[in-house]
């Protein structure tokens, strides 16, 4: 199970009524994570940072709660890591984390994707919890910085696909780059772009804040579809060329 981030819900709540809130939902998804691995990322309400109630260390309650195996992949924070499942490598990155030049998770994705092996994991898949491609209008253009940061990556090692979290609707892209230069404006662009990644957010899983149904108009160029409904989704890698995806 691929988890984007925003687990609880529990730092809208405030003094003891957040450890209650963390545990009740441990215990409500126990029948699933007891059986099957989970795979966790971050998202803003797992920061629960609250000077106010004397808590100044980000993310204490999730990083005490669920564990990641970011040892495995020589990362220096539970928060970004890899792991190896099957024919997929699959990375998680922090979208609340320090992610610019020079940073941990910046040096540490750097080396990850030389480690990638596409002999033994031909498909490549990231989860983060911000969408680098988004044409709702909830959290709009929130994943411009990462993007700059890590798209021609994304492209130059040929990523299949991108799930992200956040926005509380699905949208998913056709393969599309911006890394490009329009040479008559100096202008970046999207173009489609066969070495770029899918890009999927499913934000739609259900939370406490309701469905974001008010997109841009007109629908981009560069997304293949969008609804704002509740739902999850299902990628069912056949062989090292063809895999399905529901939603």
């Amino acid at each position: 199970v691929l988890f984007l981030g925003d687990l609880s819900y529990a730092d809208r709540y405030q003094y003891n009524d957040v450890g209650v809130r963390w545990d009740s939902w441990g215990r409500f998804v126990e029948r699933s994570t007891a059986y099957q691995p989970w795979l966790w990322s971050a998202g803003n309400h797992e920061v629960d940072y609250m000077p106010y109630m004397g808590e100044v260390t980000p993310f204490r309650n999730y990083l005490q709660r669920y564990t990641t195996p970011y040892l495995a992949s020589k990362s220096s924070s539970p928060l970004w890591y890899a792991v190896r499942r099957a024919s997929a490598h699959i990375i998680v990155l922090s979208s609340y984390s320090p992610f610019v030049k020079y940073t941990p998770q910046w040096h540490w994705l750097s080396e990850e994707l030389t480690r990638v092996d596409r002999e033994k994991t031909p498909w490549l898949i990231v989860l983060m919890h911000v969408p680098i491609y988004n044409s709702n209008e909830a959290h709009f253009m929130e994943g411009e910085s990462m993007r700059a940061a890590f798209e021609e990556w994304f492209v130059q090692h040929k990523v299949d696909v991108i799930f992200a979290g956040h926005v509380h609707a699905y949208e998913r892209s056709y393969r599309i780059s911006n890394v490009r230069y329009n040479v008559s404006s100096g202008d970046r662009y999207p173009v489609p772009d066969k070495s770029a990644p899918v890009y999927i957010t499913v934000g739609d899983g259900g939370n406490q804040e309701g469905l974001a149904g008010r997109f841009t108009e007109p629908q981009p160029d560069y997304s293949a579809f969008r609804e704002a409904s509740y739902g999850h989704s299902t990628l069912d890698i056949k062989n090292r060329t063809h895999a399905i995806y529901h939603w």
